[in-house]
């Protein structure tokens, strides 16, 4: 690499009467004393140096990324802002197909990792491994959760529950002959809910001790 050198300076002295001592600088500038002409001598130096390191520190960051760039060829890459799917991973019993996939995941960071660096495995190791898995496997299907199912009481209780909302309007809008018939009636279905809310009570206290007592 060529690099420029400072200027030479050049010290004259004048010795005709009347006149006095100076220096000049091949640069054209003259100076009435010798310290001013070597400080100029010493900043035009400094000013090279600079200048060299700077673009040898441009040479540098160039280089670096086009190597960053080479070793990210052919690579998966999974941002991080992406959610991944779940894997449909076999279970552990299944010896044969853990086996086959670590030979496939063995080939693929020889193939792909073989000349890369330290830092470039380190940063693409997981993605990888990822992908292999999920090419071999596949992704787990969602399931969607299916409500749970009302037993006949629980469904009983929903209908006298809206029957005996439905009678609460007859009654407010009924004359007073009709009252009384349908207060009874509305009697009757809340002695109903009433039995069958007891009933489901005692039910769920029973599966409550019973989960109790299981993980005692």
């Amino acid at each position: 690499m060529l690099t420029e050198t400072a200027p030479r300076t050049t010290r004259t002295k004048t010795t005709n009467v009347g006149l006095e001592m100076d220096y000049s600088c091949i640069c054209g500038r003259r100076f009435a004393i010798e310290r001013g002409m070597k400080m100029s001598s010493q900043q035009q130096r400094t000013a090279i140096a600079d200048k060299t390191l700077e673009n040898q520190s441009q040479v540098q960051n160039h280089s670096a990324k086009e190597i960053q760039a080479e070793n990210r060829d052919d690579v998966p890459r999974h941002p991080s802002s992406d959610r991944r799917h779940k894997i449909n991973f076999p279970p552990a019993s299944s010896g044969k197909q853990w086996e086959d996939l670590d030979r496939k995941i063995v080939l693929k960071i020889d193939s792909l990792l073989g000349k890369s660096t330290l830092e470039h495995k380190l940063a693409t190791f997981g993605d990888i491994v990822y992908q292999t898995c999920l090419d071999t496997f596949g992704a787990k299907q969602h399931q969607t959760k299916c409500p749970p199912q009302r037993s006949r009481r629980q469904l009983e209780m929903g209908t006298l529950r809206k029957q005996k909302r439905k009678l609460k309007k007859q009654i407010r809008a009924a004359s007073s002959e009709e009252t009384n018939g349908l207060l009874a009636i509305w009697r009757q279905l809340k002695a109903r809910h009433s039995a069958l809310s007891r009933a489901e009570s005692a039910r769920k206290k029973r599966s409550q001790k019973r989960k109790n007592h299981r993980w005692q």
